[in-house]
């Protein structure tokens, strides 16, 4: 194996090196890596993000839009207006112990509640979930908004299969009349959205319930969603332990059963993290697949938008509807149409190809996750898929690439509020001061490696024949917060870094990507992940679907749940 695929214990140990520091240490660690200058160097060195300065081969032409130019389609044959919202198969609907779209849409239909009675129902379950902290904002015409859905119910004329279902949004992104806070304590302060998101337009135009903005990291800069200014949502499987982030939020309130589908951003695993954490199905979508109007530009290059949901189909509706072309986001255009092929052919995976790269897991990941890979393995080649080994080079500089992108971006953003940096928590004025230390050498040369990266995976999927690409989601399973984290915050870069590992690769190459339910350890969930080429979203909801039927892999209802259920139905 080559230098560059070697995922040793020395190259962890380099990685891990950062200190893990929570409460007053870490609001001094801030003020220092403010006031003295070489600290902010030394903090970006522990980091790695100056690992790419001395690779003198790394001599590609930098890309910063994500998406291969073969992949690209002609904006003219963007079909913007004749979408039609999509419908899936009751023959074939996932079954699962929470509740889905579908029971909403079969109750409403066979006239056994309203979605007035139900966000009656809900309103009453959200009062006492608060101290959850799932959901940071709420949109004040719930009761409007399920009045309408009635009544198109009543007149057997729904908009869609989600008409009336409740969903929530990550609160980076623009509900109308909602602050958009991006987990800060000052962003948007009294200047509400004037208008809605794309894909919350999208979503109100198939008669979906907007309910409110989920908690998030602040600017999401980590992945666990610990953040003083709005409380950490508590995992409903461990209340102690991390929802994941920076979607964590969206994680919570789903896995709690509140919601069936909440719409995360996914900047380095944001969607993928907390879908593993919280046991849910998560989709990162290719880059500008789903239109990022009306959102914070946060990551611009780096960040896309998909569901968490309780099932495979819950997540596939919502993918379905929220994606396509939006004038407003020229990127978008550049997609082919938005397809659902073979989604009900989860019975037989015999036309694909699913690679796994065993070396890159191996001495990183939590054994038992391991174990529930290679337990989906088998059971993917049972259904016919051929399994193969392959190897992703130079993963050693994906990951500091992807890092110096994304801090280079979030700074590039929190530079407008300059004047009130001070108000930011200290975990993200430290990585603020990391990112000062950044230079263009280093931007540049993260985005020379984003273009070998998407070679790299351009040549797997198409010379190589891989179809999809199976890895761990997250090298760990939800971790203990503990409780001096709470009031001023943490940084621990060794769970960080082992929480991104495989999430990473996707947003530097824009790639989609899935996190799939694998069962538990120790009462917490598990997840694993496919890869697939640019725009195939279609083969992550069938794969989704076909994991579904695994069996002996639980899935469950949190027992410290109170508010899950078919309460909410009655």
């Amino acid at each position: 194996m080559s230098k560059v695929n070697t995922f040793d214990k020395n190259i962890q140990e380099e990685e891990f090196k950062a200190p893990e520091i929570y409460g007053l240490p870490l609001l001094l660690a801030a003020n220092a890596v403010e006031y003295i200058p070489f600290i902010k160097q030394k903090v970006a060195s522990d980091a790695l993000l100056y690992k790419l300065r001395d690779r003198m081969d790394i001599v590609e032409h930098p890309t910063t839009l994500a998406i291969p130019l073969e992949y690209i389609n002609s904006p003219k044959d963007a079909q913007v207006h004749t979408k039609e919202i999509p419908k899936l198969d009751p023959n074939h609907k996932s079954t699962s112990p929470f509740l889905s779209f579908w029971d909403y849409h079969e109750a409403y239909t066979q006239f056994k509640t309203t979605p007035t009675k139900v966000a009656k129902n809900l309103m009453n379950q959200l009062e006492k979930s608060r101290s959850m902290n799932w959901v940071r904002f709420y949109t004040q015409d719930i009761l409007e908004q399920a009045k309408a859905s009635t009544e198109r119910y009543k007149q057997h004329a729904p908009l869609s299969q989600i008409d009336g279902v409740f969903i929530t949004i990550k609160e980076e992104i623009n509900i109308k009349d909602l602050e958009t806070k991006l987990g800060t304590s000052f962003i948007s302060d009294h200047q509400p959205a004037t208008d809605d998101a794309t894909l919350v337009t999208k979503l109100r135009n198939a008669g979906a319930i907007i309910v409110g903005s989920t908690v998030m990291n602040e600017l999401g800069w980590d992945t666990f969603t610990v953040n003083p200014n709005t409380g950490m949502p508590k995992n409903p499987y461990g209340l102690t332990h991390s929802c994941g982030g920076s979607s964590g939020g969206c994680g919570g309130c789903v896995a709690g059963g509140l919601f069936p589908i909440s719409i995360g951003a996914d900047g380095g695993g944001s969607i993928r993290i907390p879908s593993s954490f919280c046991g849910l199905y998560g989709l990162k979508t290719t880059y500008a697949r789903v239109s990022a109007y009306g959102s914070a530009p946060v990551d611009p290059s780096l960040g896309s938008y998909g569901p968490l949901a309780a099932t495979a189909d819950d997540m596939t509706l919502a993918y379905s509807i929220i994606a396509g072309p939006d004038p407003k986001d020229p990127y978008s255009l550049l997609q082919p149409p938005v397809s659902l092929k073979d989604y009900d052919n989860y019975h037989d995976l015999s036309d694909l190809t699913i690679a796994v790269y065993p070396d890159w897991a191996k001495n990183l990941t939590e054994p038992v996750i391991l174990e529930k890979l290679n337990i989906f393995k088998h059971y993917l080649e049972i259904l016919g898929a051929h399994i193969k080994e392959i190897e992703i080079p130079d993963l050693d500089i994906a990951s500091p690439a992807h890092s110096i992108t994304i801090c280079s971006e979030m700074h590039n953003f929190i530079s407008r509020y300059e004047s009130k940096q001070r108000k930011l928590l200290a975990h993200t004025r430290i990585m603020t001061g990391a990112a000062k230390a950044l230079d263009s050498r280093d931007f540049i040369r993260a985005q020379q490696v984003r273009t070998r990266m998407m070679n790299h995976m351009r040549h797997i999927f198409e010379e190589q024949k891989v179809d999809l690409i199976l890895c761990p989601t997250t090298a760990l399973i939800a971790p203990e917060i503990p409780e001096k984290a709470h009031t001023y915050g943490m940084t621990h870069v060794k769970l960080t870094i082992r929480s991104m590992a495989f999430c990473t690769l996707a947003n530097l190459t824009g790639l989609p990507a899935v996190n799939v339910p694998a069962g538990f350890h120790e009462g917490m969930p598990i997840g694993l992940q496919f890869m697939a080429k640019w725009w195939n979203e279609a083969l992550l909801c069938r794969i989704a679907k076909a994991c579904e039927h695994i069996p002996n892999i639980e899935r469950k209802v949190p027992a410290a749940n109170q508010w899950f259920g078919d309460k909410l139905l009655s």
